[in-house]
């Protein structure tokens, strides 16, 4: 029964789609992609890596990231300080030949060169050369002079000092037919965020990479990796990317890391939405000086259960195809699953790979607002005009919710249930402020929501429109398309409550009441009491370029001189949060400054310096 009621709900939503427009869709030329996180590739034997990489040319992935670490059973190619082993290197040359063969050059690697994980011995990464150097201080890898020098050396030998045997004798800075991009490390600073010492490292190893070896001169990007993984919560405001990967010239492309689980107000892919919503903070601040990507992304496990494993891996590519943001699966295997995120690749496609791979060819005709055509050329298909949001064809069963929920994505009002309203492509709860909701008055001037009716001055409670069920309701959704049609409106004459009415079409398109531009999608502005659609000639919507606040249509201009959302108000975090409070009846001390007391006073310990967070003001969620 309820894969009956998945069924039936997602019929009567295709039933109105023709009438619906696509609220922030994108509309650039230029294609994004997927791939997979794949550690340890070149470790498999030969005749398994080629069936692996051959699954996942099948899949449609385009990027493969690999990783130049050891394992449980490998060395890292650096076995000492400064000296190499190169028989793993050529299993390395290898792997990277092998991909450039089997997908007749198709399919492009991004080489992470070192892992942070590995100056502790941490999630995976055993303890290498630059563990043992380092001991237990693994931060002074990144601020001491002589560590970095050697770093230097390390990614010169990798990528200039090495001559490929696969590829006639060239080094690896030159072979930009299979190399799309290369990491400065995998997630530098290893989840320490803020930054606590030794940020010139960034640009500098980013410079060294671009300049000195010559990738910059051969269309390689150089990549940040995922820094201190802090975008991971970009969406609650409390990170983000520092300013120094922005300002870095050499830097091409801001490699995101996120992990992000399905909860009871949100899909798994709910965040991605958030994270990436055009004209918000962090994507304004890229488009047109570097390019947006996720590097890391997988299933996060929830209270739910592995039951739903494969709607949680659609709902996030969904949602990262429906942004336009390119994206790589951590972590794809061969190995057996388990409780993890792990996705085996070579199972069969009633398992998680099925998912993964429905939304992989997704994202291989799938539009971006940021072009990567200088380092990944478009494939030879064409690009899709994305009208409609696919439907997630992986609800479990047993879901207690099985479509238009809170958090659900959306791209029109009849995506969501009739007590929700479809907000920057997330269904949600209207706030207590927003007008025209049900149960609000309303006349002529005070409208109702569109996709309620006025009637007896309230704005009435709606039923979803019914659709004709198919004979046989499992032929019904393939590959996420659904097939239905709706019953007439005479079918069931005697209702308890009217039917919701169909979206507009744009060039008529009414708009949904507002008193102020939080009351809107960030596509929009509140004028005249209705959000209307924003557009370039007239300026002044979220992301768009501002002087003053006077110029924001939004009603601020933030730090980086584009339209905003007012700021929330920024809560002290981290280690330094209760620096500023007081018990109470305490009382500070402000004495002279050659006092030995009060906070100014002369120490002759180590001090712990808390450095201010230097974050993304998150926008995806305007106040409330």
């Amino acid at each position: 029964m309820h894969f009956l009621n998945i069924v039936a709900s997602l019929i009567s939503v295709a039933c109105l789609t023709s009438h619906a427009t696509a609220s922030l869709r994108i509309t650039a030329n230029n294609h994004s992609f997927g791939g997979v996180n794949y550690p340890g590739l070149q470790f498999l034997e030969p005749i398994q890596r080629d069936e692996v990489i051959r699954a996942l040319v099948k899949a449609h992935a385009r990027v493969i990231r690999l990783f130049i670490r050891g394992d449980e059973s490998h060395s890292d190619p650096e076995t000492e300080l400064g000296v190499f082993d190169h028989a793993i290197l050529d299993q390395f040359d290898d792997t990277l030949a092998a991909i450039h063969r089997i997908s007749n050059g198709k399919v492009k690697v991004i080489i992470a060169p070192h892992d942070s994980h590995a100056l502790r011995g941490s999630n995976n990464a055993p303890c290498d050369a630059y563990c043992r150097k380092v001991d237990a201080a693994f931060l002074d890898f990144y601020s001491t002079n002589e560590l970095k020098e050697i770093y230097k050396h390390r990614l010169t030998h990798l990528f200039n000092e090495y001559k490929s045997k696969n590829f006639h004798g060239a080094n690896w800075a030159t072979l930009k037919q299979i190399i799309m991009g290369v990491d400065l490390q995998n997630q530098p600073w290893s989840g320490i965020y803020p930054i606590v010492a030794g940020e010139p490292w960034l640009c500098e190893m980013a410079t060294h990479l671009k300049e000195t070896i010559g990738l910059g001169s051969n269309n390689i990007a150089v990549i940040t990796g995922g820094i201190s993984a802090g975008a991971g919560s970009i969406p609650t405001g409390s990170g983000g990317i520092p300013n120094s990967a922005f300002d870095c010239k050499a830097v091409d492309i801001i490699g995101v890391h996120a992990y992000f689980s399905a909860s009871n107000e949100a899909t798994a892919g709910t965040a991605w939405a958030n994270m990436f919503l055009p004209g918000n903070t962090l994507t304004s601040r890229a488009l047109g000086r570097k390019l947006l990507m996720v590097e890391e992304w997988s299933y996060v496990n929830s209270a739910n259960g592995l039951a739903y494993k494969k709607e949680a891996i659609f709902d996030q590519g969904n949602a990262l195809n429906y942004r336009g943001i390119p994206w790589l699966y951590s972590t794809a295997t061969t190995k057996d699953e388990g409780t993890t995120s792990r996705i085996s690749v070579l199972r069969e496609p009633n398992f998680a790979i099925g998912a993964l791979t429905a939304v992989l060819k997704k994202a291989y005709n799938a539009r971006s607002n940021f072009d990567f055509s200088s380092y990944l050329p478009a494939p030879p298909t064409g690009l899709t005009n994305l009208k409609v949001l696919p439907g997630n064809p992986y609800v479990p069963e047993q879901s207690s919710c099985t479509f238009g929920c809170e958090g659900w994505l959306c791209d029109s009002a009849d995506s969501c249930t009739p007590d929700l309203i479809c907000k920057n492509s997330v269904c949600q709860k209207p706030a207590e402020t927003q007008p025209g909701t049900v149960g609000q008055s309303c006349n002529s001037r005070s409208v109702c929501q569109e996709h309620l009716i006025c009637e007896d001055k309230i704005c009435q409670e709606c039923v979803s429109r019914p659709s004709i069920q198919p004979k046989d309701k499992r032929k019904t959704m393939v590959e996420g398309h659904i097939n239905g049609q709706c019953e007439p409106d005479t079918a069931q004459p005697f209702r308890m409550r009217p039917i919701c009415t169909l979206p507009s079409s744009s060039a008529a398109q009414r708009g949904n009441p507002c008193h102020r531009p939080a009351d809107c999608s960030a596509d929009e502005f509140c004028s005249w009491g209705l959000c209307k659609p924003c557009s370039e000639s007239e300026g002044g919507c979220l992301g768009m370029k501002c002087k003053n606040n006077n110029k924001c249509k939004t009603g601020f201009c933030n730090s980086y001189g584009k339209c905003d959302y007012p700021s929330k108000v920024k809560r002290p975090s981290g280690p330094g949060a209760n620096a500023r409070r007081r018990s109470p009846g305490q009382m500070e001390f402000r004495g002279p400054k050659d006092q030995a007391q009060g906070p100014a006073r002369v120490r002759s310990e180590a001090m712990r310096v808390v450095i201010p967070e230097e974050g993304v003001k998150a926008t995806g969620a305007p106040v409330s």
